[in-house]
């Protein structure tokens, strides 16, 4: 029927007869059943203050509205259900306003203005500094009490609080899912991160204990000062540590109703970072859910339940389930208080209850202490004055968090990661990160194929050198073989020998040698070979060059000096430069020795086993001073190079008949001065790739070398 602008709904005569009939028939009935039963009177504090509440309990904003519909709605099921027999229950509520001394003064207005009738249960509050004041005033009147949203472990003091029960659990009650979350993953070693408020340190100190039981090692343990925690947390930056990724799992308790990962970042912090960090987060909460299957006492599923307080205009919070449940929990208390005395042929009644009868305290406490049914909230047990409930972990994948295990406490306690409405975890990487790694150092050494292969193609230049040596001292009469200076080819031949022993020994390590002391013979064995192979193969060139480069040295005006430099003054200075080399080498070998070291390379994951890390090491010469020496070294042969170079390219077009080698040996000193070069550089560029850095420099030193002798010594013509 659609309903005129402004205008009235009219319904005929008859349709309103029957209406207003079965109104009166249904208000007669329930008038009629009310009659035969007592009332149970139960006070109901609820903390209505928003802008109060926000700062002083931290709760949202009507959140106190949606407990009272909530426990309204219960009354009105448990009354419709006669689930205590002979009674109805009547509540009468007050306003805390989130202050205990208002709070405390509600209630004392319930027990003294309304003497006609005993309030034999609280309800509430919210607010745990509220809920202390209460549950210890209470107990002297003999009341039991219930409350829905404390959430402060300091109420876990059964001591303090005799009669004091919750359906909010607290955040130590999460503590033995924390431990079977990190046993299920096998992490032996966790740190802890808290603020120092009673709220938390309390529930962490417990779990530190449940930890340290159960041998997982507290690598860190940190508590961050409620007045100055901006400024610790500044030191405290996941994203900026790098605390965040494969290697690292942050387990935080929170609300999943607060999505604070998208939030505006604090101070220092981009959003970009902020989401970096907090990806993949798990959070552990309380499971307020009915699970597919379970029969709750009320015959409401939570989404039932959801419908039914929306019809009442009040909006969902995150404790209205606690509050249903809550006054359900008392509920069924009384009716198991009531069986018991009547199995024991007692004759108690409920409506007798008196603030004095502590008897009748203690059995509704027992009863309630045994209590186990589902709630709208799931299922419903305590443990002292805690409920055990369902823990969910939720885990941020992109921006929202997803169900991806459920633990149950009772029966001893069972971890669920694969529960009906869980999702798989997802770890960075693929796989799930560990606590602790095993590290496996291990020596990264050269192929043993490439060492066999530099090795014959060394040995096979020494045997090229001997071979040139043994001709050029055998034909050293000859014509051709005179004019090329025979002392000084043979000088060279020597020294490219040298060179090619000392390759092999660039491949010798770990591998091949025996122990760590014969490694550091081959260290020193290797500067000696390199410095005077190059100082005989070289210098023997530069002279060479020497002497050219003076017999031409007044080129650019046409005068060619007619006395030569003879082969004995040459090789006087060739001994003057390997003189040089000793004297460095000497002091280098002496005063600051060259030892194995092992130098450490990049980790690398084992395959399918996050748990073992490989720490590959490399072996390499090292002195305490290795660079001063290695600089002293490169600036003397730096200069002989740069004077070689700078004399060839003077006499690159000077031919003399009786010097029939002075092309070839300028163009082998760019051969030697572009390898040295090349060398050098790799060394220090690709010294972590062992095998690759011994193949190329090897390469590039036998290639030179080999290049020197075909240039000196095989035919000109």
């Amino acid at each position: 029927m659609r309903l005129p602008l402004g205008g009235r709904l009219t319904l005929p005569p008859l349709v309103l007869v029957v209406v207003v009939l079965v109104v009166v028939l249904r208000s007669d009935c329930a008038a009629g059943a009310d009659r035969g039963r007592r009332q149970l009177t139960v006070l109901g504090l609820f903390d209505m203050d928003a802008a109060r509440c926000r700062w002083a309990c931290g709760r949202a904003p009507h959140e106190g509205h949606s407990d009272l519909a909530a426990v309204q709605l219960a009354v009105q099921h448990v009354n419709r259900r006669r689930l205590v027999p002979g009674y109805r229950l009547r509540l009468i509520t007050n306003n805390t306003q989130c202050s205990a001394g208002v709070g405390v003064d509600a209630f004392f207005h319930a027990l003294y203005t309304r003497k006609s009738s005993r309030t034999i249960a609280l309800i509430g509050t919210g607010c745990s500094e509220v809920t202390e004041h209460l549950a210890q005033i209470v107990p002297y009147w003999n009341i039991l009490q219930m409350s829905f949203g404390s959430f402060s472990p300091v109420l876990s003091d059964r001591t303090t609080f005799p009669l004091f029960f919750r359906t909010s659990p607290p955040e130590s009650a999460h503590n033995l899912a924390r431990l079977a979350f990190v046993a299920h993953h096998r992490w032996d070693a966790v740190a802890t991160v808290s603020e120092n408020l009673n709220v938390h340190t309390l529930a962490m100190n417990e779990l530190v204990t449940e930890l340290e039981a159960n041998n997982v090692t507290l690598l860190a343990t940190v508590t961050l000062d409620a007045n100055d925690y901006r400024e610790q947390l500044n030191s405290l930056k996941a994203y900026r540590l790098g605390m965040f990724g494969a290697d690292y799992v942050w387990l935080l308790y929170g609300s999943t109703s607060e999505r604070w990962w998208l939030r505006q970042p604090p101070d220092g912090c981009r959003a970009a970072e902020m989401r970096a960090a907090a990806a993949h987060l798990l959070l552990v909460d309380s499971f307020s859910e009915t699970r597919p299957g379970a029969r709750p006492a009320s015959g409401l599923s939570s989404a039932a339940f959801r419908r039914a307080l929306q019809l009442r205009g009040v909006p969902i919070t995150r404790t209205a389930s606690l509050a249903y449940d809550a006054l359900w929990s008392v509920a069924l208390a009384l009716r198991a208080t009531q069986r018991r005395w009547r199995a024991r042929g007692e004759r108690r009644a409920l409506h007798r209850f008196d603030y004095s009868h502590a008897g009748t305290a203690a059995d509704l406490f027992s009863a309630t202490q045994r209590l186990n049914f589902t709630g709208v909230s799931g299922p419903v047990s305590f443990d002292g004055a805690d409920r055990r409930g369902l823990t969910a972990f939720y885990q941020l994948q992109g921006d929202n968090l997803t169900l991806v295990a459920l633990y149950d406490p009772r029966g001893g306690g069972s971890l669920e990661l694969r529960c009906a409405a869980c999702t798989a975890i997802w770890w960075p990487g693929g796989e799930v990160p560990v606590a602790r790694r095993l590290v496996v150092a291990r020596v990264v050494t050269v192929a043993g194929a490439a060492l066999l292969v530099v090795g014959c193609l060394a040995v096979l230049g020494v045997l090229l050198s001997g071979t040139f040596l043994a001709f050029n001292v055998y034909y050293k009469h000859m014509k051709q073989v005179k004019l090329s200076s025979p002392k000084l080819n043979s000088i060279t031949a020597v020294g490219c020998m040298l060179v090619y022993v000392a390759v092999v020994l660039l491949g010798l390590d770990y591998a091949t040698l025996t122990g760590t002391r014969h490694f550091d013979v081959v260290c020193t064995a290797r500067v000696y070979l390199f410095s005077t192979g190059f100082s005989l193969a070289f210098g023997a060139m530069f002279t060479k060059t020497f002497r050219v480069h003076q017999i031409f040295i007044g080129s650019r005006t046409g005068v060619i000096k007619n006395k030569m430099l003879q082969d004995t003054q040459l090789m006087a200075l060739i001994l003057v430069l390997l003189l040089i080399d000793c004297v460095i080498a000497t002091l280098w070998v002496t005063l600051d020795p060259l030892q194995r070291q092992l130098r450490n390379l990049t980790m690398e994951y084992a395959p399918g086993d996050r748990g073992v890390v490989y720490l590959p090491q490399v072996e390499v010469c090292h002195s305490q001073h290795e660079h001063k020496w290695l600089g002293a070294l490169y600036v003397y042969k730096g200069l002989l190079l740069t004077v070689a170079v700078y004399m060839a390219w003077e006499t690159r077009g000077v031919k003399i008949p009786a010097l029939n080698d002075s092309r070839y040996i300028g163009l082998s000193v760019y051969n030697v001065v572009i390898t040295s070069v090349i060398v050098v550089t790799m060394a220090n560029a690709v010294w972590d790739r062992v095998t690759l850095a011994f193949v190329l420099i090897a390469s590039l030193i036998i290639m030179s070398t080999t290049t020197t002798l075909c240039l000196l010594f095989l035919p000109k013509q």
